[in-house]
């Protein structure tokens, strides 16, 4: 089995920890979820699969094509950068490029780990042939570049940045760190526009759907590029640690080596790949208006999905 490099020095950048007894190794950075385009693939894959599109894909498209006009409104600005960070395959930014006022000139500028979905994402947008659309300026990067990427977009006709982040693509980061490195690489004026779900009731339920087999293919190629094949795991979700986890479980002992160096896998191991955070809502706006001047959320007719707007 070959061995991813980033995978496997990520694995031994973070070490492992003991809960209970079992060695866990964490490497749930949400970079790795789309290094290569069979990991993109299988992200792109959920979109069939009900749960996620009904309460994830749909609400979102259909926020952004209710609230794009006013959005733009508060944003105030003609000219812009459009960042859309963590692109995706370009499906719900072409909904809100549809959705925008006619006077609206804009440069597009997808920022993603994955040329795969940068491809996919620019040739989406450019198939709109829309007149709002002036030009193109991707970025394969990882969003911790963020401060380089402003810097260089920022100028000529296009001072002033909205930035999307949409996809619950927040929850699967600690919510105080990612919001102080995202704010900080923003400008005054600047706007971003975050999409996520919003939880009512109790704040973990339905494990179980996140156990479908979908997620393992996925998942799977993280497993793959640290020299295990799908025989010596086994893959689950459960809530701990105040979140949800996606995690293998290793069926056998077995050294893998790299680059000099070697990690010795233990039977009975555990791989977290995947983690996610749910928020209230009133936890999700009071987190936002930490590192925000002004924050207004738009939310779906069931409130369990919102896009939060948020001014620099």
């Amino acid at each position: 089995m070959k061995v991813n490099p980033t995978i496997f020095k990520e694995l031994i950048k973070r070490g492992h920890s003991v809960h209970k007894k079992t060695r866990v190794w964490d490497i749930s950075d949400s970079k790795l979820w789309y290094l290569t385009p069979e990991l993109s693939k299988g992200f792109l894959n959920l979109f069939k699969f009900e749960p996620y599109r009904k309460n994830v894909v749909d609400k979102e498209l259909n926020l952004l094509k209710d609230h794009t006009h006013s959005i733009v409104k508060m944003f105030g600005e003609k000219n812009f950068n459009l960042i859309d960070l963590g692109c995706g395959g370009g499906l719900k930014t072409a909904a809100f490029v549809k959705s925008l006022p006619k006077d609206v000139k804009l440069r597009y500028c997808p920022v993603d780990i994955s040329s795969y979905f940068i491809n996919k994402a620019t040739r989406k947008v450019r198939e709109l042939k829309s007149k709002n659309i002036a030009g193109h300026k991707p970025f394969v990067s990882d969003f911790e570049d963020l401060d380089d990427i402003v810097g260089i977009l920022r100028g000529g006709d296009y001072q002033k940045n909205l930035v999307l982040l949409l996809g619950e693509t927040l929850s699967h980061y600690d919510i105080n760190d990612f919001l102080f490195k995202i704010s900080e690489n923003m400008f005054n004026g600047d706007f971003i526009v975050i999409g996520n779900g919003i939880r009512k009731g109790k704040r973990f339920v339905s494990v179980d759907k996140y156990k479908s087999p979908l997620f393992n293919e996925w998942f799977i190629h993280i497993i793959k590029g640290l020299g295990l094949n799908d025989s010596e795991v086994d893959y689950s979700a459960r809530f701990a640690h105040g979140r949800l986890e996606g995690y293998y479980r290793i069926n056998v002992n077995k050294k893998v080596r790299n680059n000099g160096k070697t990690v010795n896998f233990r039977k009975g191991d555990e791989i977290v790949v995947g983690i996610q955070y749910k928020f209230f809502e009133n936890e999700l706006k009071r987190f936002c208006k930490m590192y925000f001047t002004d924050v207004k959320l738009f939310t779906d007719r069931t409130g369990e999905y919102a896009l939060v707007l948020c001014n620099k």
